[in-house]
């Protein structure tokens, strides 16, 4: 199939690293003179990235795919990601042409170039234990701040909810070498902000001798206008070592750490196969207060696995009020096929599971309102971005959460300080300085 000149759609779902991998996809269509549309009845090449993280993720992603379907324009339909790594014959479909994995999805170019109409290509994955990460020459895309690097692929931790080790594989790591490239190609090209994401992103490890913090020391040593940011931790890699050097460099990281908890109850992280106690949770947010008493503390929580119990969820929400997190992703939870709890007994009905959801999320609405309360009267670096309303300039702080300025001026892709004013619906509003 000739790709010059042809219109394409792509659909992402999930996680950062999905992104990441659809922006690489976007930018080899690009390069082949493909022109990029936003709609689906626009497009002649529909393209789903999917996520089956949870029930609902593989629900949207099965909605996206259908509407693909139903577009009169589309000649080829292709659907990539995790979705096809646990269920291909639920995706086979007379139109859809293309159903490809997570390791084959970046050579996605060469499969629609040897695609013939009415016969389909069908590639799963099999991972193995010595798997190497897939290497790609175009990580940017075209956004106007912010760019995202994947430097680690796949897990080695078997938690016991979780479908991605099945999905993305055993761990891998992108070469520190390659990594500190794409930076300065990145800063030359005027991008301000940097997000390194993975599956497991602290886990990131390239040899013995070289793992996650000695590539934060050589980014950190890095010159340029820009910033860093990390994508979700694992509290049981996020070390001291990590911390001071995170906090004790604010011009260059984002003070924000997205942890992920998934309960505050001892007893349900340890039916769940995680590698800490809520003690040791604790310790670790204590320290990180004590460097940067402001620093943004996030973090992911599910309610309504298997085995929690009514006093766990009880002690849970105890527990996350004690923490008081910047702000929590609250996900109920979801059996996934293959992995162990989806073959525990479901003693949690829907109901249960939405009432759980609700006091989870009135903890959250709560404390974020009271973190974001302490910076009114503060001055705050702010990288603005694109903004829809030209009367309303909007931009995140070193602190991530977003900040929004009355002002005609446009300030798209600058550092700019900012003194917040108010906070109106869990929103902070500033004025420049």
């Amino acid at each position: 199939m000739q790709i010059k000149n042809k219109t394409f759609c792509l659909i992402t779902l999930g996680c950062r690293t999905n992104i990441c991998e659809s922006d690489v996809i976007s930018n080899q269509l690009l390069e082949e003179s493909a022109v990029e549309v936003d709609k689906v009845n626009d497009a002649n090449i529909c393209i789903v990235n999917t996520c089956c993280v949870t029930n609902r993720a593989e629900n949207k992603s099965k909605y996206y795919i259908n509407q693909a379907i139903r577009a009169n324009k589309c000649k080829l339909i292709i659907v990539i990601g995790c979705m096809p790594q646990i269920g291909i014959t639920s995706l086979q479909h007379h139109k859809i042409g293309i159903i490809l994995g997570n390791k084959k999805k970046t050579k996605l170019i060469e499969y629609i170039k040897s695609y013939k109409f009415h016969q389909p290509i069908i590639q799963k994955d099999r991972f193995k234990k010595n798997d190497i990460f897939q290497n790609y020459d175009l990580l940017m895309r075209t956004h106007t701040t912010r760019a995202f690097i994947k430097i680690q692929d796949g897990c080695d931790f078997m938690c016991s909810y979780c479908i991605i080790p099945f999905v993305r594989g055993r761990q891998r790591s992108l070469p520190h070498n390659k990594i500190i490239q794409i930076i300065q190609t990145l800063v030359k090209n005027e991008y301000k902000e940097i997000v390194l994401t993975g599956v497991n992103t602290a886990g990131y490890r390239e040899n013995l001798n070289y793992g996650f913090i000695e590539l934060l020391k050589d980014i950190n040593g890095l010159s340029g206008n820009f910033r860093v940011r990390i994508s979700s931790l694992e509290p049981f890699q996020l070390n001291k070592d990590i911390v001071d050097l995170i906090t004790s460099n604010d011009k260059r990281w984002c003070q924000h750490f997205h942890i992920c908890l998934q309960s505050g109850s001892d007893n349900t992280i340890q039916q769940m196969k995680r590698k800490y106690t809520i003690k040791d949770f604790f310790a670790l947010c204590n320290y990180i207060r004590e460097r940067n008493k402001m620093a943004s503390i996030t973090t992911d929580c599910i309610v309504g696995f298997p085995t929690e119990t009514k006093d766990d969820f009880k002690i849970s929400c105890k527990n996350i009020k004690k923490i008081q997190f910047a702000d929590i992703h609250i996900f109920p939870f979801s059996s996934r096929p293959f992995t162990q709890a989806s073959k525990l007994p479901i003693s949690i009905n829907d109901c249960e599971k939405k009432r759980r959801f609700i006091a989870m999320d009135k903890i959250k609405k709560t404390f974020k309102c009271k973190y974001l309360k302490k910076f009114i009267g503060k001055t705050l670096s702010v990288l603005f971005e694109k903004s829809k309303d030209p009367k309303i300039q909007i931009g995140h702080s070193e602190y991530f959460f977003t900040v929004k300025v009355k002002t005609n001026k446009s300030l798209v892709n600058e550092f700019v300080l900012v003194k917040i004013i108010k906070l109106e619906n869990n929103q902070l509003f500033g004025e420049l300085l």
